[in-house]
Parts: structure tokens; sequence; C-alpha cells
């Protein structure tokens, strides 16, 4: 018959698969069958191998017997009129006679006291009772669990129908979601749970997927020796989740997670559970799956076997605790995932450092996160001595200058003009006032931009100045016109706030650039203090400085004093270039610079971005970032009011 439907054509496998052959033939057909998973495919194999064997080994027919008679007949007439000599059958060894057998027969009482004194008997020792051999524990342990079938005489053991259920105890709208959610976890659970979170759940998915194939195998009814050889893997995974006795709170604390984050699964939710809870209960079943994997032991070795023995000889390692046990497709992924987040861990520490040296080197912050701009009053009495009249040096002029935005950039930037632009436009005269001579510093033309914008935004300024001598504007007025830009409502007040905005920026760059000759420089000093400095480094200290770069070299001449009519006379090249780009970083935090405002504030984003960054460094490596490499602890700066004004009329003011 050849079967309509899968169903129908496990029952005929069944069928064909479980009809008695000799040992040698049933051979046959279990190598045959391992050729082909389908259930049709196997059917058509075991009857070719069938057909086969019997064709190899049918006797000769009689030309007179059943002549003209169809084949499907001869059977039937086999049995109403049997051969004189009937067809030779292979002897089980229970049919073997022996002397000892013959003994037996020929005296029943002596084997029944035999058997008394073996502990009840055949059938006794079989089903449990007495002396504690081989088949009295086979027995005991088919009957405690219900794994086995002893069979008749416990001749031919084999596995119960329970085993079979154990497998079989998932439908297909609970297997597949579950395999799904399985297959998921495996592919990104890694970048959410640590290593043994993670090597668990997957461990968990490997031992479902086995376990899950193997229904087919006992649907077929294949022998204990082939299933033992087909679920090795899945033996070995059980092993090793059942070493872990968190892998349960594991597995189920975790596995929602992934689940959530996939839009099509979450609605399965509760179909996955109910699988994996399952899968998690199979040491909770009766039979346990322990247990049936004990059975197959036994019944393929025809000798008692523990589930402790089965353990020690599988030597499963544990689960790692530490290290990913993945693909290699998703190890590569964590390595490079570990990789970028090392190098952002580095980036960000440099720049914390980086923002750390220029908040310490040019700001005077104190504890409570307010900026001193006590430096201007030198400055504006400096340029005033100089640059003003008589009848204009009072304290309220002073005081005007430092309140009024658009008179105190004009000030500070005539005093850039005449104090510093010299150091990096020409030549400069060093050494002291008996002994000195000139030497460049700066290419010539190098900051031929920022100089070109200076002399326009002094223009601009000057000639707002003079076209509108009594307009009054202050820091807070300013302020709000920069946060809310009404000031485009106002001709006169748009003009102005547009050319601050303007020097703001410009501060804010300008200063930018020096500062990386400024780091260059202390780099280099930094080297040469541990020894470690090269020719090429060490060539620098008289070399004119030809491109702005972030390289190790020294600012030309740096421990020479400069020569000047300005307030500068006398101090050395090195600290000159640090107290210009001190002014420029503060002048523009004064006009507002969104640039340079926020690498005030930045630190404190890095600082929450390195935490972050740790943590998945350490969740992925299970070690600690190298301290060394993420640079110092930078002080808090409270930035409390950035859209306050600035009222300098006092020197001090919030940032």
């Amino acid at each position: 018959m050849t079967p309509v439907s899968r169903t129908e054509a496990h029952r005929v496998f069944a069928d064909l698969y479980r009809k008695t052959r000799t040992p040698e033939h049933q051979q046959l057909i279990d190598e045959a069958i391992l050729k082909s998973n389908d259930v049709f495919i196997r059917i058509d194999l075991i009857r070719k191998v069938d057909e086969d064997y019997e064709n190899k080994n049918k006797p000769k027919k009689e030309d007179n017997r059943d002549r003209g008679l169809p084949e499907r007949e001869q059977p039937r007439r086999e049995v109403i009129s049997r051969p004189a000599t009937p067809d030779p059958k292979p002897k089980r060894s229970s049919d073997l006679v022996t002397i000892e057998s013959a003994k037996q027969k020929q005296n029943p009482a002596k084997k029944r006291t035999i058997e008394q004194r073996q502990g009840g008997g055949l059938l006794a020792g079989l089903f449990g009772g007495g002396g504690g051999n081989a088949s009295n524990s086979i027995g005991k342990f088919g009957k405690d669990t219900g794994t086995i079938d002893i069979g008749l005489f416990g001749r031919n053991p084999t596995i119960s129908n329970n085993v079979e259920k154990l497998f079989r105890g998932m439908k297909e709208d609970v297997l597949i979601p579950t395999i799904q959610a399985l297959r998921v976890s495996e592919q990104q659970g890694w970048r959410i749970w640590t290593p043994l979170v993670y090597n668990i759940i997957n461990n968990f998915n490997k031992f479902f997927n086995a376990f899950a194939s193997l229904d087919a195998l006992i649907l077929d009814k294949i022998s204990a020796d082939i299933f033992l050889e087909r679920s090795l893997k899945m033996q070995m995974f059980y092993v090793r989740f059942l070493q872990r006795n968190d892998a349960n709170d594991i597995i189920l604390s975790n596995l929602p997670d992934i689940v959530k984050m996939d839009e099509k699964l979450t609605p399965k939710l509760s179909k996955i559970m109910e699988g994996v809870n399952y899968a998690l209960n199979l040491e909770n079943t009766k039979p346990r799956l322990s247990e049936a994997i004990t059975a197959f032991y036994i019944v393929a070795k025809k000798r008692m076997f523990t589930w402790p023995e089965i353990v020690s000889d599988l030597r499963v390692p544990a689960i790692q605790e530490h290290k990913f046990q993945a693909a290699r497709e998703i190890q590569k992924e964590v390595e490079i995932t570990v990789a970028k987040i090392s190098d952002d861990i580095n980036t960000r520490s440099f720049k914390k450092e980086e923002l750390q040296n220029l908040r310490s080197r040019y700001f005077s912050i104190d504890d409570k996160g307010k900026i001193s701009f006590d430096f201007l009053n030198m400055v504006v009495d400096d340029f005033m001595a100089h640059h003003m009249p008589e009848s204009a040096k009072s304290q309220t002029v002073k005081n005007s200058y430092k309140s009024q935005p658009h008179r105190l950039v004009y000030l500070l930037l005539r005093d850039l003009q005449t104090v510093y632009i010299n150091l990096i436009e020409g030549y400069v005269r060093l050494g002291d006032k008996n002994q000195n001579q000139e030497l460049l510093i700066i290419q010539p033309g190098l900051f031929r931009n920022e100089i070109d914008q200076l002399n326009s935004l002094v223009r601009t300024i000057d000639n707002f100045n003079k076209k509108f001598p009594s307009f009054q504007y202050s820091f807070q007025q300013y302020g709000i016109d920069y946060n809310s830009g009404n000031a485009a409502n106002d001709q006169i007040a748009g003009t102005i706030v547009l050319a601050l905005q303007e020097a703001s920026e410009f501060f804010g760059s300008f200063a930018g650039k020096l500062n990386i000759i400024v780091e260059n420089h202390l780099m280099a000093k930094a080297t040469e203090a541990k020894g470690k400095v090269n020719d090429k480094i060490v060539s620098t200290k008289d070399k004119v400085i030809e491109e702005v770069k972030i390289a190790q070299r020294f600012i030309p001449h740096f421990d020479k004093s400069v020569v000047a009519k300005e307030r500068i006379n006398g101090t050395k090249v090195e600290d000159v270039f640090i107290e210009f780009t001190k002014y420029l970083y503060n002048y523009a935090v004064i006009f507002k610079d969104p640039a340079t405002t926020s690498k005030l504030t930045a630190h404190r984003k890095i600082e929450q971005e390195l935490i972050k960054l740790n943590k998945e460094y350490e969740r992925l490596t299970y070690s600690t970032f190298n301290k060394g490499s993420e640079g110092t602890n930078s002080e808090s700066f409270e930035n409390k009011n950035t859209s306050d004004p600035i009222d300098l009329s006092d020197t001090e003011g919030e940032s």
C-alpha cells in the first residue's frame, strides 16, 4: 500500500520497521534508512532492502508446485499445505538446546529448586525481584521510570511509548516561535547580555533545536543505537544545561527581553514561554529526559547504565562564564564591537583630558563653577594708559567700557593688535635690553586670515562706535538679544549684535589654533622630561613654525624673553603664547561663542558617555578597561546660567 499522507506514512514506516528479521537483515535496514530523513523515501528503501534480501535467500521452487497460481496467493497456500521441510528460521539464544536445558527438562523439580535459590525464578529476576543482577536492575529501572518495556521473559527490552510522548509534547504553534526566539537570542543576545547569560541561553538554544529535531527519529521508531548516534549533541547540550543550577532562572529572567525587542515575536511571547518552560522542565516529568536517554543506552548496549555514568563518559566541558561561546561570525562581531568601544573610550578620555587642560590652563574657575575675569582690569587699565587721552582715564569711563559689549570688544581687539599680533606676524625682538636679536617664531602668512579678520573687526566696530557715540547697550541686553534673536527688529542693535557674534567666533577659532601650538609645545616638554625626546623634536627649538597641526614640537626660542614697549616686555615667549591663547578663550566666553562655551561643559557629557562605554566594555569582556588610558579626573564646572548676561562692571560673572 502506498501511503497518501505523512501521518499514514509514519504508521506504514513503523509497521515495516518492526517486522521480524534476522540480525543481518535488520542491520541492512538500519543502514538503509540513514540515507534519508524523508519518511516516504525511507519506506521505499526498506521495501527495496526486503525485496533484495528475500530474492537473495528465496529457496528454489519445484516445477510442479502451484504452477500457474499468482505469486500473491503463495503464502495462503503455504499455510494450508506446508511443505514437508519448513523454511529454516534463525534461532534465538533461548531456542538453542544445551546440555543444561535438556537436564532441566528431564528434572523439572531440580529446575524449580535452582530458580528459588536465585531469588524467585526468571520472571522475578527480570521484573525486579531477587538477586541484583543486570536483568534485575534493568527491570527495576524500566518499572520505576516507565522508559523500558521488558517484554516476555525479559528477552527483548524496548523503549516505552512514554519516551515517545516526552519528545512529542510540543505542538507546531509552540515549537516554531520558540525556535525563532532562540535563534534571535543567538544572533542578538550578545548585544545586551553578559557572556554567562548569553552562553547559558545559547546552550539552551542548541539543546532545544537538537531535542526538537529528534521528533522524527522517535516517530520513525529507529533503533536505540541510531538514536544515540543522532542525539549525541542533544545529550551534551543537556548535560551542560543541567550543570548550572541557575540556568532556569537566567533563561526565564532574560529571554523575554530579547523577544520584546522584536516586534514580530512580541505577540507570540506566551507561546514562546510555553515552549521554553516545557524544555526547562524535562527533569520534572515522568519519565525525566535523563531517564529516557539512559533507557536508550540500556536498550542499545543490553546492559545497565546510570545517568552519572553517562555524564562521566560524555565529558562535557562547563559553560564559559567570561567569554562568549558563539558562532565564529558572532565572535567576530563581538571583537569588532570591543575594538570600537576601546577606541571610543580612548578618544573620549583624551578629549576629556584635553578639555580639563584647557579649563585649568586658560580659565580661573572657583569651586562653585564661576569664571573670574579679574584679568580684564589689568588689560583695560593698560590699554587706556597707553592709548587713551587723559580725559578718558577716569574710573567712570573704565566702567562704561567694561559694562558695554560694543565698547569693550573694540578695546580688546585693539589690545590684541598692539600687544600680541607682532608675535605671529613677523620678526620678534628676543633677548634682553642690552643684548637681543630679531628672530622669527611663526612663518609670515601662517595667520594671515586671522590678522585680516582682526583688522576688519576693528574697523567695523570702530565705525559703529563713531557713528553712534551715544548708543547705550548692556551685556544684559546683549544676552537677551543673542538668545532671542529680537535684535533683528532694531536696526542699530541688530548691526552690533552681528558684529559681536562675529567677534566671539573669531576669538574662539583663533584660540583653538593657537592652543594646538601650545599643546604641541607642552607635549614636547613632557617627552623631554621623561628622557624620550629625539633629534627631530629637539631641532624644533629654533625651527620656525610653518604649519599648525598636532605633533610634538617646541615653540621656537620658547625660553627667550620678549623685548617690547608693551606689557609683555621681559616675558618668555612660551608664557606669552599661553597668555595670548588664554585671553582669546576668555573673550570668546564673554561674548558667548557657543563652541567655546560648550568646551567648558562638554566634560560632563563625556563623563557620562565614559561610564556607559566602560560598563559596556566590562559586560563584553568581563574585565575593566585600562584606567591609565582614561585620562585625569576633571573638576566639576557648573555652568549654571549660560544664558544669563555677564555684568563686567564687577569683573566677575557666571559662565
